[in-house]
């Protein structure tokens, strides 16, 4: 029977629920919006845990909820409720023992969320509800509060205090927000406020900051800390040049000189992207245009470093020695912090992070994404891995030099490889609180060479592998280094065509006397590994690790050495003489590797057995001890104690067979030019390009190629020997002046990036490289080979934007504002109307032939970087797209293309773009 409501009763229920709201007691899971910051906080509610609307049958959905439920319960099970309790936990108890405190609360804030998400078995459970809330007061009241005047003593670490608690208190406020009064959230805001009061330091830390007074000012509704947090992020926006933070290369630095693009560069782009969604759509939303650079980050800095769902070691620093953090894990959490930043981002930027996130959740097959996924993104990488309109990424294939912090990469189709290296900007490895005790030659050249066995670098790699014996280093046999900076500057290298490239490294050690010059050299589907000058007067045998490849669980694969099959017996061992190839098959397919040696080497094999434990090389409470047994086979060169001027070759040949590195041995497509303690070089016959490393200043020559300073070069000449392409850079990034090259080559044209002076081009090419604070740049040329003619070539024929032949569609603004530009002006437009502007350049030429046709433009971060341009010609019409963020006030070459005298057309479009779109000046230059 319906009970009627009395007026008196009425009244009486509306003063019960005024009494409810004046105290946050509204009914568990209501959501409301009274204004913009309870807006927002509801926002962040939703991004911890999904909201409503999980769809709990999806099996990986439901596993998610089901171990956020599993865990919650474990710690509300075993938490102290007692009134007279003196810790929540006994395991960490301490008062002053920051790490306990933070501890504390990241186990309240795994409650809270199981406590606040759908489908939990402990979703609004009463009584947990009541304990949390118990268990914050206590804390306050004992352990986090503003009145703490100095930080206790004990077992303390600042990053605790400042960061890592408040993090995960403002996180429980947001999810209890609805249990607690006025007074308790006044409480808990005062404690973060004490010790996180604004956004300060660099890097990592400042975004925790940033997020830190940003949800704080959500909580107690304080304007000016969303300003401070909004304003804050503009300094990580921007690229640095040294210390902390993004280079415009894509290289990331924490801690001054340790790469961290795949350890504190993880937390940065996730709070950037939690950041980046809490204020998009508010009064406090991001405009600093900067902010472009976060989508370049993407592409930049971590979709060349991601290898089918794994994050290179190479830029993970003292992280590899965390057990609960190996590369999958860390590539997955990059991978969550693009789909995040796929939620606020630009359309095509937003459509390129679906895609990429796409494919790594499909390839990786050696850990499920959605096992350590939070629930709010296993659900959204679901939806995309179901929505058929966004296509898997293709395969990356690119080679990237990283000048910023002493790192390559190269990806080919089926493989990739990391190149770890270190300088006197970058340090060789990382150990501090306690963590990375064996990282000795982590950055000493270490090769990582990624392919279909996928969990080669997990499995508890690190804690086994003779960290003596890294493969691509050379060290001093057992024999363990210091964290140092190098002597020497010569590190870095140059690409070419942005697939092939080449890099060096002039090795010394501090406190030892071994030095070395190592370069490397890739190419279509080899590496080539060149040592020279390795000289040592320590004593101890000196030792070139070859490989040092981790073996499935029987470590039976097999290794063959000139045709014949060694012994597949764990703890077999060999000096194998007159070596001239060698096959190591793979377990899992496309992860055979081939050996090439280009002078028959006597190398050194072990296949062992290793057992170690995570706890040996991170000493932090926590830490396994258990025992890890991995198999490993190993090869190397032995240089002998104390050598002299000794040297290596050796070519490894990724994902071949035995008989295709047979064939390869028989007719290698590689030739070594140099391989001295001066210059060092080697070229493909194949793909027509030569890399040489010049390691000292003074006229030095290698094939047709000649340099007076240090340098490294490429060059590629294609077309039947039609057209020359150059790319060099100052490796030391230490040369305040020139670099002179002269080619041994005719040249009839040209073209060169800014900063390259063309003095000659007949009978020998003679140009000046200005690297003065070029910071390891590349610079390009390109030469049309020939003898010069009799006939003078017309003149190029250049086309600016407010010239007669330039027909716009659509309105354009007229601005002189950069002075990267061709002429008076460039137009732009002014991001509006896209899909429906166009600027179209039309001209007649001198002459019926081939053109080369170019492109200015003037650079700015608020650009587009996929602009579509169709040139017109005698063969139809062809589609280029261009990046207007770079390579401003310089010709950029679109192509080659045949025109008659009657002229082409080259039209550039805003269909697909997001920034400003400039139209500045067009070349035609004639090609005989």
């Amino acid at each position: 029977m319906k009970k009627k409501m009395t007026k008196k009763g009425g009244w009486i229920m509306l003063i019960m629920l005024l009494a409810l709201s004046s105290i946050g007691g509204w009914p568990v899971g209501k959501a409301y919006a009274s204004d913009e910051f309870d807006s927002m906080r509801e926002n962040w509610r939703v991004l911890l845990t999904g909201g409503e609307g999980l769809d709990n049958t999806d099996p990986d959905i439901a596993a998610a909820v089901a171990k956020l439920t599993t865990d919650a319960q474990g710690y509300w099970s075993s938490m102290n409720t007692s009134s007279n309790r003196t810790s929540l936990w006994s395991n960490i108890a301490s008062t002053g023992n920051s790490v306990h405190i933070r501890q504390t609360y990241e186990r309240l804030r795994v409650m809270a969320l199981a406590y606040s998400t759908e489908g939990s078995g402990l979703n609004g459970n009463t009584v947990l509800e009541t304990d949390i809330v118990q268990a914050l007061d206590y804390m306050y009241a004992t352990r986090y509060h503003e009145n703490v005047t100095t930080t206790p003593s004990g077992t303390s670490n600042w990053w605790d205090w400042q960061i890592g608690i408040p993090l995960q208190l403002n996180d429980i406020v947001v999810l209890m927000y609805d249990s607690l009064s006025p007074a308790q959230i006044a409480n808990y805001a005062a404690s973060v406020e004490k010790f996180t009061p604004a956004v300060t330091l660099t890097g990592a830390n400042r975004s925790w900051k940033a997020l830190i007074v940003g949800i704080r000012g959500v909580l107690v509704k304080d304007p000016a800390k969303l300003v401070a947090t909004r304003d804050g992020l503009s300094q990580i926006f921007d690229y640095v040049t040294s210390g902390d933070g993004f280079y415009a290369d894509g290289s990331f630095i924490q801690h001054t000189r340790f790469p961290y693009t795949g350890g504190y560069g993880l937390p940065l782009i996730k709070t950037m992207s939690e950041l980046l969604n809490l204020l998009q759509g508010t009064t406090w939303q991001v405009t600093d245009p900067d902010l472009a650079n976060v989508w370049r980050w993407v592409y930049d800095a971590y979709q060349p470093l991601i290898y089918k769902g794994a994050i290179m070691d190479n830029v993970r620093g003292r992280e590899i020695s965390r057990e609960y953090s190996q590369d999958h894990d860390a590539g997955h959490s990059a991978i969550q912090s693009i789909l995040q930043l796929a939620k606020v981002a630009p359309p095509q930027q937003a459509v390129d992070f679906k895609r990429m996130a796409k494919a790594w959740v499909a390839q990786d097959t050696y850990q499920s994404f959605y096992e350590s996924a939070t629930i709010p993104l296993v659900s959204y990488a679901k939806s995309i891995a179901a929505d058929v309109s966004v296509m898997p990424a293709d395969e990356l294939l690119l080679y990237k030099q990283y000048s910023g912090m002493d790192r390559a990469v190269q990806l080919r189709p089926g493989y990739g490889s990391g190149l770890a290296m270190y300088s006197s900007r970058i340090s060789t490895y990382e150990a501090i609180n306690s963590e990375n005790a064996r990282g000795w030659y982590t950055s000493a050249g270490v090769t990582n060479l990624y392919n279909g066995d996928l969990g080669q670098y997990s499995d508890g790699y690190w804690p086994t592998v003779n960290s003596y014996r890294l493969p691509g280093t050379t060290v001093l046999s057992a024999t363990g280094i210091g964290n140092h900076r190098s002597v020497n500057h010569w590190t870095g290298g140059t690409e070419m065509s942005g697939l092939y490239g080449i890099s060096g490294m002039d090795l010394t050690y501090s406190g030892r006397t071994l030095n070395a010059r190592k370069s490397w050299f890739m190419f279509d589907d080899e590496i080539v590994a060149l040592g020279s000058g390795i000289t040592s007067t320590d004593g101890i045998a000196v030792e070139t690790i070859v490989e040092n490849r981790k073996l499935s669980a029987a470590g039976s694969e097999t290794l063959t050495v000139n045709g014949t099959a060694q012994s597949s017996t764990l703890g077999w061992s060999d000096t194998l003489t007159g070596v001239q190839w060698a096959h190591l098959a793979g377990s899992p397919p496309g992860s055979d590797i081939g050996y090439y040696f280009p002078q028959t080497a006597d190398i050194n094999a072990l296949r062992e057995a290793r057992t170690g434990k995570w706890s040996q090389i991170n000493t932090r409470p926590g830490t396994p001890s258990h025992s890890i047994t991995n198999n490993y086979m190993t090869m190397w060169f032995n240089h002998g104690a104390n050598p002299s001027a000794a040297s290596y070759e050796y070519v490894l040949l990724p994902n071949k067979t035995s008989a295709q590195v047979a064939s390869y041995a028989a007719a290698p497509s590689i030739e070594v030019l140099a391989n001295t303690a001066e210059v060092q070089a080697v070229r493909d016959n194949i793909l027509g390009i030569v890399g040489a490393n010049f390691w000292t200043d003074g006229a030095h020559e290698v094939d047709f190629i000649k340099s007076n300073k240090k340098a490294s070069v490429m060059t590629k000449e294609s077309g039947n020997g039609e057209l020359l392409e150059l790319s060099v850079s100052d490796p030391t990034q230490a040369n305040t002046g020139t670099i002179e090259l002269e080619l041994d080559r005719s040249a009839v044209s040209y073209v060169a990036d800014p900063g390259v002076t063309v003095s000659q081009t007949s009978p020998t090419i003679k140009l000046t490289v200005n690297v003065n604070a070029a910071r390891g740049k590349m610079f390009k040329a390109s030469f049309v080979l020939g003898e010069t003619s009799t006939t003078p070539n017309p003149e190029p024929v250049i086309v600016d934007n407010l010239d007669a032949g330039v027909t716009m569609v659509g309105t354009w603004l007229v601005s002189s504002a950069r002075s990267d530009r061709y002429g008076a002006n460039y137009i732009h437009d002014n991001k509006e109307d896209k899909g429906a502007k166009s600027v179209t350049f039309t001209t007649a030429l001198p002459l019926t032939g081939t053109y080369r046709v170019s492109m200015m433009w003037s650079e700015y971060a608020n650009r587009d970087a996929n602009i579509p341009v169709d040139i017109v010609h005698n063969g139809g019409t062809d589609t280029v797209y261009i990046n207007q963020k770079d390579d401003g006030g310089q010709w950029n070459i679109l192509g080659t293309y045949s025109f008659s005298a009657s002229g082409g057309s080259v039209t550039i479009r805003t269909d697909g773009t997001t920034g400003y779109v400039l139209a500045d000046a067009v070349k035609f230059e004639y090609v005989p």
